[in-house]
């Protein structure tokens, strides 16, 4: 994960979440943001230890999906980005993603997950700062330029 910048302000736990609101809002479907150990580098595999990490995609119609896990996250290559049919606010704990340890959530409450994303460092896991955690950002790929009409 990148390096948590200094000079962001983001300092506070209270400031982690009002952040995270903020990096979910006005998101095009496909973005992922994750969150994890700040410098961590994934070569391989072959990992002892866990990596507490979670995962952000967004889906269509401003539905998010929320992931936690204990190691590394993938990044999945979703088929439907539809949210018709996805149980809202509802945690799944089922095998439907290899890599997802702690169970996955869909919701459209970005307070909500930023609310999620903190407890999880800071009380699950015993963070002690919220410099010690790093973020990523992706953005969807268009696959046609955009027509210079």
């Amino acid at each position: 994960m990148d390096e948590p910048d200094k000079t962001s302000g983001v300092h506070e736990w209270s400031d982690m979440a009002a952040w995270l609101v903020e990096s979910f809002t006005d998101k095009p479907v496909g973005f992922i943001l994750e969150m994890g150990p700040s410098g961590y580098i994934d070569y391989d595999d072959d990992h002892e230890g866990e990596v507490v990490c979670a995962q952000v995609q967004m889906l269509a119609d401003g539905v998010m999906m929320l992931r936690r896990s204990r190691c590394v996250l993938g990044h999945l290559l979703i088929a439907d980005y539809s949210s018709d049919k996805l149980p809202l606010n509802k945690w799944l704990y089922n095998d439907n993603f290899e890599d997802c340890t702690d169970g996955y959530l869909f919701s459209r409450d970005p307070e909500l997950l930023a609310d999620i994303c903190v407890t999880w460092f800071r009380d699950n896991w015993g963070t002690e700062s919220t410099d010690a955690l790093g973020c990523e950002y992706r953005f969807p790929d268009d696959l046609l330029p955009p027509d210079d009409d």
